[in-house]
């Protein structure tokens, strides 16, 4: 995450340039490149606006990017399904149907 963080910092020039684009204080940059304070998930989805998406926000923030997993797998599972039966829609799994 440093090494994104770190690359977010050279794509604005400096900590400060970087706190004013995202809103924040140089401080919280810092926390952020030393890992004491994690990238939101607004802060990181306004990086990736504001860097043109040179700069991912599942790179910046966890969650965002444990979502973008989830949702990849959701994609490739095989969607199954069991056919209705009944006119209600249910289905009998019993031998008496």
């Amino acid at each position: 995450m440093a090494k994104k963080i770190s690359e977010l910092i050279n794509h604005f020039g400096s900590q400060s340039k970087t706190g004013e684009a995202l809103g924040v204080s140089q401080a919280t940059v810092s926390y952020w490149l030393s890992g004491s304070q994690k990238v939101s998930p607004e802060k990181a989805l306004l990086a990736e606006t504001l860097t043109h998406g040179a700069i991912k926000a599942s790179s910046l923030c966890d969650l965002i990017a444990q979502l973008e997993a989830r949702h990849k797998v959701g994609e490739s599972s095989p969607v199954f399904s069991i056919p209705a039966s009944g006119p209600d829609g249910s289905v009998c799994i019993s031998s008496a149907c």
